[in-house]
């Protein structure tokens, strides 16, 4: 098996040898441990989780033996900047020469603001705010905003009592607010005549009295709360540095396009999964402290990193199982004397950028249940829970609602005993209906199911391609960007990898069918993989080509768990000097992909079952043929004859197959 590079095994040693402090190591030697004070009659000791903060804001801070650390039992989270996910860290071949990574470069760019996603420098001041990608910042990004933001607390409690008064605020186009505040008056003439004539005090009166109008009376005073607490707001994305800073200008008191950005901005910052409006989830964090949705920032980039330190994946999404990850995380935390947004503070304080280009935490964590191990019997399920087969639209182009109560999930199993236990279980995606480009070069509906049966995962890629097929809307692959100044329509590189916005995400597992003769495996074209489009994994209308989509961070703790227990070796990067070229209106633009990723292969493989679910509606087979759209208009003749084969996810076969 190959992997990490990993030193030689230290002999076994003593807590009280390990935690000698030693002051003379460098950096790469030593880690950083965090004593607490002792109690009376007792020695020091880690810190730990009960402790209250007054206790915790004294604990004294050593450098001690890494290797040693180790040794005595300990766990070293690594808070370097650059670390990175397993799936990305620096590998070795069987011969012990190293295997570089082509995106491990640009993943510690993103991750500490100096790259885009492109791989170019990013412009003086820019933020990438990628943590609903996948990509979380490093903690030298973390230590520049904690301590700018103490500088600024952008937060008054005017505005916090604004924001704290209502839930969400209604969205309303900016070409609606005309009909809007004519709907409004309407309701308050009402409002206020029924008001005399009742004789009521004031309207929650009225409503009392008169609860047929309650629910108008409800939405004008909610309409009415929202106005400070848009304004709020406005005031507090101002302060952030997010809102009019842009070329876009914004009116206030309006929802237009520079708010919507602004908004989306936030929610990026701070990995809120809503829709780029003022919902609960982003209410909720315009109303608190600056300083405190950073430490929230903090705890959930130590997530990242204590999951990988500890090999671990139980997260509370299965009954069955502890949730390790919380578990180990507060464990983690409470250790490094961090229980609050203020010693985080001064943690940062007292640990400047040289610190941080190498620094590791020594901390000691509860003992991983006893299934675990370095060869664990794991599996998939994919459920597709309810299936519509039937054609979303009349033959007018009407939408036609198909209600899900069932969604797709992906659990992880490990086999205990002769018994599955399922490790964690996480909302998926299937196939559906999409647009698709058809032969004679029109687009069309045609039907991207998700295959079912039983399959298995022998190919894990980290930052893969998706090599688009000839059926791809030609208005995909390009995307505009200021390249010298100037805006251009450039090869749409995000949409093809690899990258946490590329249509695989930063990893996938591709889905294969065993051969029986031992030739090639059979590829249809399934992957269960990251994904940017977080929001459609979510959606009670989302769907995918097929694919079967994780938000990104959970496919990389899913497969780094899984290449972590399980036999497997590293075949490294894939070249493949691939090149295609399309036309655009009057011009030509020619994509170039050197690689197809990077490769992991599992040896046994990981067996998948992706179950049918429940077929819901009048179809009940899936409709083969391209249906045409009836808000497109096509040339005379028959409708062109969709694939035969499985180009539903895209990007063909993997890894020179």
């Amino acid at each position: 098996m190959t992997g990490t590079v990993k030193p030689a095994a230290h002999a076994p040693v003593s807590e009280a040898e390990a935690l000698k402090p030693r002051s003379d190591l460098l950096p790469e030697r030593r880690a950083l441990f965090v004593v607490a004070p002792p109690q009376p009659g007792q020695a020091s000791a880690p810190a730990q989780a009960h402790q209250p903060a007054q206790a915790q804001a004294h604990q004294e801070e050593r450098w001690i033996d890494a290797d040693e650390a180790e040794a005595a039992g300990f766990t070293l989270i690594d808070l370097s900047d650059d670390w990175t996910p397993y799936i990305f860290a620096e590998q070795v071949g069987a011969d012990g020469q190293p295997l570089a990574n082509r995106y491990r470069r640009i993943f510690l760019g993103l991750a500490n603001d100096q790259l885009d996603e492109d791989g170019e420098p990013l412009p003086p001041g820019t933020k990438n705010y990628l943590e609903l990608y996948g990509i979380f910042p490093s903690l030298s990004v973390l230590r520049a905003r904690f301590l700018d933001d103490e500088q600024h607390p952008c937060i008054d409690q005017e505005s916090a009592d604004a924001l704290d008064a209502v839930e969400t605020v209604t969205y309303v186009a900016p070409a609606d607010l005309k009909k809007d505040e004519r709907h409004l008056s309407r309701i308050r003439a009402e409002l206020e005549d029924a008001r005399r004539k009742l004789h009521a005090a004031t309207l929650d009166d009225l409503a009392a009295k008169q609860p047929a109008l309650a629910a108008k009376v409800k939405l004008i005073e909610k309409r009415a709360a929202e106005k400070p607490a848009m304004a709020a707001v406005e005031k507090r994305l101002t302060c952030e540095g997010l809102l009019g800073t842009g070329k876009n200008h914004h009116q206030p008191g309006i929802y237009d396009d520079a708010m919507r950005l602004a908004v989306r901005s936030f929610q990026r910052k701070h990995m809120i999964y809503e829709a780029n409006f003022l919902r609960r989830k982003t209410v909720e964090a315009l109303s608190r402290s600056l300083l405190d949705n950073d430490y929230d920032a903090l705890v959930r980039a130590l997530r990242e990193r204590v999951v990988s330190a500890a090999a671990i994946l139980e997260d509370g999404s299965t009954s069955k199982v502890r949730n390790l990850v919380d578990e180990y995380t507060k464990a983690a935390l409470a250790q490094m004397g961090l229980p609050d947004a203020a010693s985080a503070l001064a943690f940062f304080k007292r640990h400047g950028p040289d610190d941080l280009k190498r620094l590791r935490v020594a901390v000691k964590l509860p003992p991983r249940p006893d299934y675990y191990g370095p060869e664990m019997d794991l599996s998939i399920v994919v459920d597709r829970g309810d299936v519509w087969y039937d054609v979303p639209f009349d033959d007018k182009g009407h939408y036609k609602p198909q209600a899900r109560k069932k969604y797709p999930s992906l659990t992880l199993y490990n086999k205990v005993g002769g018994k599955l236990l399922a490790l964690a279980r996480w909302r998926t995606t299937i196939g559906g209906w999409r647009a698709d480009q058809a032969s004679n070069g029109y687009e069309y509906f045609r039907y991207k199911g998700s295959d079912v049966g039983e399959r298995v995962i022998r190919h894990v890629v980290s930052g893969p391609v998706w090599i688009a097929p000839t059926s791809t809307p030609i208005r995909s692959l390009i995307k505009g960007k200021i390249v010298n100044g100037k805006w251009m329509s450039i090869v749409n590189y995000d949409e093809l990898g690899p990258g946490f916005l590329s249509a695989y995400g930063l990893i996938a597992g591709y889905f294969v069918v065993p051969s029986r003769s031992g030739g090639k495996d059979f590829d249809n074209g399934v992957r269960a993989h990251g994904s940017s489009d977080y929001l459609s994994i979510y959606s009670a209308a989302g769907y995918s080509h097929g694919c079967h989509r994780l938000p990104n961070h959970l496919a990389i703790r899913l497969y780094s768990f899984i290449l972590k227990h399980r036999h497997m070796k590293v075949a490294g990067d894939q070249p493949m000097g691939f090149s295609r070229q399309f036309l655009n209106k009057s011009t030509v633009f020619e994509m170039r992909i050197p690689s197809r990723g990077y490769l992991y292969e599992l040896d046994p493989p990981v067996p998948v079952n992706v179950l049918e679910g429940n077929i819901m509606g009048d179809q009940k087979k899936p409709i083969l043929d391209y249906v045409p759209e009836p808000w497109n208009k096509y040339p005379p003749g028959p409708v062109p004859a969709a694939p035969t084969t499985g180009d539903k996810a895209g990007g063909g076969s993997c890894c020179g197959d």
